[in-house]
């Protein structure tokens, strides 16, 4: 399992192992309470073949509840790793201003419609938002939309800030290259693409 796994997905295996568990208990104790019920009348093969499968599902409530435990370790031990990286991570410097001869995004307002292209997966526009946040020229940045591997993004500025000094930025911090599809400041629009 990689550190990468969300929180939710951990959550679900944990409950799916505790209702597996407690499906075989309760296979169990019916079984247990049939055989007592009518032990008399069981033939021997029959009544030693439901007591290997008794012991069969002890074993399976046992291993499950077992692997409950561990992925709740495991759940716990991701969620410290990453906390641990994210308090690790340098912030990120301010960027130098670029020549004058590209226009800046004004900050405030109801923000730059940004889209992000090529996304690597849902991880990796994680990836894109946290890098955005983290820019201090950046005041928040929302995800309105995720489809077909492209983003829909509000980033509300609190600083002028370039198309080209927010590839960048998103660039360092996560480590894959983007680039400038299209820059309107003059609208508020912006549109970013993932390369290889």
């Amino acid at each position: 399992m990689s550190a990468e796994q969300s929180p939710e997905r951990d959550t679900a295996i944990e409950r799916a192992a505790a209702i597996i568990a407690q499906a075989l208990m309760e296979a169990e104790v019916i079984l247990a309470g049939d055989r007592q019920g009518r032990g008399q009348q069981i033939p021997a093969p029959v009544l030693e073949t439901l007591e290997r499968f008794s012991a069969v599902l002890t074993r399976l409530v046992e291993h499950t509840e077992q692997l409950a435990e561990r992925m709740a370790d495991l759940t716990e031990a991701v969620a410290a790793l990453a906390e641990q990286r994210i308090a690790e991570e340098p912030p990120a410097a301010p960027k130098p201003q670029l020549p004058e001869m590209e226009p800046a995004f004004a900050p405030g307002g109801e923000g730059v419609d940004m889209i992000v292209a090529s996304v690597p997966g849902f991880q990796g526009l994680m990836d894109v938002q946290r890098a955005l946040v983290r820019l201090p020229q950046v005041q928040s940045a929302a995800v309105r939309r995720y489809q077909d591997d492209e983003a829909a993004i509000q980033l509300v500025l609190s600083q002028p800030m370039t198309a080209t000094a927010l590839a960048e930025g998103v660039s360092a911090a996560t480590g894959r290259r983007l680039f400038v599809d299209e820059a309107r400041p003059e609208a508020l629009r912006l549109r970013l693409r993932f390369v290889d």
